[in-house]
């Protein structure tokens, strides 16, 4: 019987390489290799199959986790939340404390003024030394923060912000050049400044914790004036304060030349800053009023104080009336109407598409600047002194004015952070203003207490009104000079 042979054929040719027990014809090697080479590719092909299987699988699971941690967490910090505030008992909800001027606007909206502070949902003081904010209880709201006076005083203001740029960096290009005579060094550099061709330029000198316009004197190049300020300086170690508690410290800031001056009359800004939550920290910013000065403007004449003082307290008591009120104030749809036709008139600055939007950017820019250096330093409710906390209260707000100069190339520069500002009604244009901001203020600050209770996230918040978000977590807003910001 004939043995079937074990062998298996293509094209007539083995497949095996080894020999046949009937046969001595043996494979051809190429086809051998190229049938091992296949299997070895297919293998590849197989595990890279797999690989890809496994990383999808990997990524999916990851992406599940990631999914299930983050509203995990976001469950737990709404849980936290709502364990952080305290409610407001309801006999006190919607009482507030303050002015006639706030009465006028928040009482249609269903806020009832009492003169109680105990019982009060939000405690209203124009100055922070008005609120004793140790007395306060936990779901009370003030609108004072800890060591606010660390931002209202000028000096101290100017040495905060150069520190930050020191370490970070980071430009403050929005503060005119400034010493304080009361520090050694910056006096002496001062100095310095005048001896290299200072003394050829204007001066404002300042004490650093009033306001109103009080104590600030206006120093012309190669004045009387300067020439004696400068002498004092030199023969009076005590000239200018000698340490930062002296009440008689001094600051001199270089007057900035070239300020636009509106229909001839110097001006200045008056806008405002909301710290709407101290915890989580979130700020927003408002437009306000143009302070006018009520004299002609010559940057080279300074024989009339006033004509270079925009405050309307001083103005006030220069002309021993206040009849005036209105001529002192515009708005700014006034300012947007002037930059356009300035605009249109001045090949300097005509590439400025949209002037108000470019100078009300500069404006949030910096703010959101000062509101990030002094975020730990004045707002915190949790700051302690000695061991104590300064704040009893578990949240707070703060209401702020800010000043600003601007320049003949639609530049500005800051003058004075302040605490509490006052909430005048002397003129037409400061009241349309008011009945903005406070309203709005107070809706912002509704919504605050509404996401405490609720749990949502207070650094969710968005701009609600007319106040427009600048700073919060993981956000703060920035101006390149394109009219662009962020």
């Amino acid at each position: 019987m004939m043995k079937r042979r074990n062998t298996h054929t293509l094209n007539g040719d083995s497949l095996h390489p080894e020999q046949t027990k009937d046969s001595n014809i043996t494979l051809p090697l190429s086809l051998s290799s190229a049938h091992s080479k296949n299997q070895d590719g297919s293998k590849v092909s197989r595990r890279i199959l797999f690989c890809v299987k496994v990383a999808i699988i990997f990524v999916l699971a990851v992406q599940t986790l990631a999914y299930f941690c983050e509203n995990r967490l976001t469950n737990l910090t709404r849980k936290q939340q709502r364990r952080w505030y305290t409610p407001v008992p309801k006999m006190s909800r919607g009482l507030f404390t303050g002015t006639k001027h706030l009465a006028r606007y928040l009482e249609p909206r269903n806020y009832v003024l009492t003169s109680n502070q105990t019982e009060a949902e939000y405690v209203w003081g124009h100055a922070h030394w008005h609120v004793h904010l140790d007395t306060l209880k936990p779901w009370q709201r003030a609108n004072h923060l800890p060591r606010e006076n660390l931002l209202s005083d000028k000096g101290i203001f100017l040495e905060n912000m150069i520190e930050h740029k020191a370490r970070t960096g980071e430009s403050v290009d929005f503060l005119p050049e400034t010493y304080r005579l009361y520090d050694k060094k910056d006096k002496r550099r001062f100095l310095d400044r005048l001896a290299n061709g200072g003394m050829d330029e204007s001066w404002v000198s300042k004490r650093p914790h009033v306001d109103g316009g009080k104590g600030v004197k206006f120093l012309g190049p190669n004045s009387k004036e300067l020439h004696v300020f400068a002498k004092s300086l030199q023969s009076d170690p005590n000239f200018g304060g000698k340490s930062h508690s002296s009440s008689a410290r001094l600051i001199i800031q270089k007057y900035v030349n070239g300020l636009l001056p509106y229909h001839g009359r110097k001006f200045d800004l008056r806008v405002y800053c909301l710290v709407a939550s101290s915890v989580p920290f979130v700020v927003f910013y408002h437009d306000g009023t143009l302070r006018v000065s009520l004299s002609k403007y010559d940057e080279n004449d300074f024989s009339s104080q006033q004509a270079h003082l925009t405050n309307w307290s001083a103005q006030k008591a220069a002309q021993g009336t206040s009849k005036n009120a209105d001529e002192a104030r515009a708005s700014f749809k006034d300012l947007a109407s002037y930059l356009e036709e300035y605009v249109s008139q001045n090949p300097r600055v005509s590439h400025i598409k949209d002037p108000i939007s470019h100078v009300r950017d500069q404006i949030k820019d910096a703010l959101a600047t000062v509101a990030h250096v002094y975020r730990d330093l004045s707002f915190s409710v949790n700051v302690k002194n000695h061991g104590r906390k300064m704040c009893s209260a578990e949240n707070g707000f703060a209401f702020l004015g800010a000043d600003f100069m601007v320049d003949s190339d639609l530049k500005v520069w800051i003058t004075e952070m302040q605490s509490g500002p006052g909430t005048s009604h002397d003129s037409k244009t400061t009241r349309r203003n008011f009945a903005l901001v406070l309203p709005g203020l107070f809706e912002i600050l509704k919504e605050v207490r509404a996401r405490e209770m609720s749990g949502e996230p207070i650094s969710e918040m968005e701009s609600p009104n007319t106040w427009e978000l600048i700073y919060k977590d993981n956000f703060r807003f920035t101006y390149s000079g394109d009219n662009g910001g962020s």
